[in-house]
């Protein structure tokens, strides 16, 4: 889909005539696209299911995504329309759907960073007008072939894949879960950053994706489990949806390193004690369907019980590979990826007869366990790193960003890495346990979201850097008054009413009560010097009793 690249210095003089103080809200409006017969057209009669209660497949397929759009709706209460314009076609193979912003724009009234690109429909909210009338704001494509279960109950039977996460998954990409980069060769769209990549960290670098020279972001791109999201919002509440214990395996017999896996989207979720057992190579006859004798397309040859199996990927599906080990014995199963890649992609499938755990592991993990094993028995266990929460990274505990080796275009860097457990959204690929939840306790889309702008507090100070934001956009939550830490002296140090706050928080930490009675103290001295109104003390005192001691 072509995304246009558009300055709205031409309309900036539109913009702030039509502008009000009290914003009506808007609506996320699907504009059907379809040609007649077709699509959302399809006459082909169908049975109402899982509270979808459409009579034809057209109407189905609208309803789903009438239903994401009032998800959506009322989780960013957009304050101008969205205007989806939404199709069924014929995909690439293994693509359910695709969906981005038709414009970007920069410097327009209410950006609260400059000369930087923003999501249409993120920029119509903050304007408060529609910067582009009568254009939509996203363009999704669908696929005409996929078995998509269209139900709202998120009771997807085996074979089919849930219609209404993958809408959710899509149109959160075009209101603002994506960047506007070349991830292959770190090229900023029209030579300036977006505001996706203004939380997008290195963190071996140190460095975030906007000050990045292209090179640097083109070798970030690859640099697995190091790319992070730095946001304030989603930081803050990963406690609330992340559990903590990444998941792993590791060679018991070499002492080695914990290792990466993507764990299956069927069968049972991996423990925290996991599995330990040897390993053992699953065997089948070459006659068919699989190519090779360790592919496990078909019946098993060898006795796994009690065994780790490792399979070797293609062939056929992920579910005959782990059904037939598990009918063979094994406890768990590996299936060592066919081509070179980090970190592992989930095993993708719905078969609820598997009752083992399953995982794929990288090519290159797979080989050194198969070299091991030709010279002895080897020791392994799957299970989860409780030090760390999953799909966190281990240097500030922000939820880690996609960076994918090999780059892949439209899944790098866009999404939250795969090892977050629960699965997220926002994940490069859509996952069976997904609701239609996208904010905490389940999920973190929503607090991205906040952080890139959706629930601005219009202080003109970016949303990333403010203490307090996000809580309710009727407030209006100060940030940019002068004051010090100490004495009468409001105009030193170039310090901030946020400054207080934390210096607050550091001063009686792990007690929220000293801190809020200290945030009241402060506020007091700023309102008595009238560096913020008694209404601004009252925002932040509000704010302050929601956020701080979490």
């Amino acid at each position: 889909m072509r995304t246009f690249i558009y300055s709205v210095a031409a309309v900036a003089a539109m913009a702030v005539g039509g502008a009000s103080a009290a914003f009506a809200q808007g609506h996320i409006v699907i504009q059907n696209a379809n040609a007649p017969g077709v699509g959302f057209n399809d006459p082909t009669p169908a049975a109402p299911v899982g509270g979808n209660p459409g009579t034809t497949l057209g109407e189905q397929r609208l309803n789903v995504f009438n239903h994401a759009a009032q998800i959506w709706e009322g989780v960013l209460q957009p304050r101008v329309d969205v205007i989806v314009n939404a199709r069924f076609t014929a995909l690439g193979a293994n693509v359910l759907g695709s969906a981005g912003p038709t414009f970007i724009f920069d410097n327009f009234p209410g950006a609260e960073y400059p000369d930087m690109w923003y999501h249409s429909a993120l920029a119509d909210h903050l304007a408060g007008v529609d910067l582009m009338p009568g254009q939509p704001d996203i363009a999704a494509n669908f696929s005409s072939q996929a078995p998509f279960y269209l139900g709202f109950d998120n009771n997807d039977p085996p074979g089919t894949s849930d219609l209404l996460p993958v809408v959710l998954h899509e149109l959160g990409h075009g209101l603002g879960f994506s960047n506007f980069i070349d991830d292959t060769t770190g090229e900023l769209a029209d030579g300036e950053p977006d505001i996706y990549s203004q939380y997008t960290l290195d963190v071996t670098t140190g460095k975030i994706w906007s000050q990045m020279t292209d090179a640097e972001r083109a070798a970030s791109s690859i640099n697995v489990r190091k790319v992070s999201w730095n946001g304030i919002n989603v930081t803050k509440d990963i406690p609330k949806v992340l559990e903590f214990g990444e998941p792993f395996f590791r060679n018991n017999t070499a002492n080695g390193p914990l290792l990466m896996i993507g764990p299956a989207s069927f069968g049972p979720a991996l423990t925290i004690a996991g599995v330990t057992a040897d390993v053992a190579i699953g065997l089948d006859d070459t006659a068919a369907p699989g190519p090779s004798t360790t592919d496990a397309c078909s019946a098993l040859t060898n006795d796994l019980t009690g065994k780790i199996a490792l399979v070797d990927r293609g062939g056929c599906t992920f579910v005959v590979k782990v059904k037939n080990a598990q009918n063979a014995g094994a406890i768990a199963v590996l299936v060592a990826d066919n081509a070179p890649g980090a970190p592992p992609a989930g095993l993708g499938g719905n078969d609820p007869t598997i009752t083992i755990f399953s995982a794929r592991i990288q090519q290159v993990d797979g080989n050194a366990l198969k070299a091991a094993l030709a010279t002895q028995n080897v020791n392994v266990t799957i299970a989860r790193d409780t030090s760390i929460r999953s799909g966190t990274d281990r240097v500030k505990h922000l939820a880690m960003v996609a960076a994918l080796n090999p780059v892949q275009p439209g899944s790098s860097i866009s999404h939250w890495d795969t090892a977050g457990i629960p699965n997220q959204l926002m994940e490069p690929s859509i996952n069976a346990d997904l609701t239609s939840s996208v904010r905490p306790p389940e999920d973190l889309t929503s607090s991205q979201m906040t952080d890139i702008g959706w629930f601005s507090d219009g202080d003109g100070v970016p949303d990333g850097v403010d203490s307090c934001i996000g809580s309710d956009q009727r407030q209006t939550v100060i940030v940019d008054g002068c004051n010090s830490k100490a004495g009468n002296d409001l105009q030193a140090n170039g310090c901030t009413v946020a400054d207080d706050v934390n210096q607050c928080e550091i001063d009686f930490a792990n007690r929220p009560l000293h801190q809020l009675a200290c945030v009241v103290k402060q506020t007091d001295r700023l309102r008595r010097a009238r560096v913020i109104t008694p209404r601004e003390q009252a925002a932040i005192l509000v704010c302050t009793a929601l956020t701080l001691g979490h």
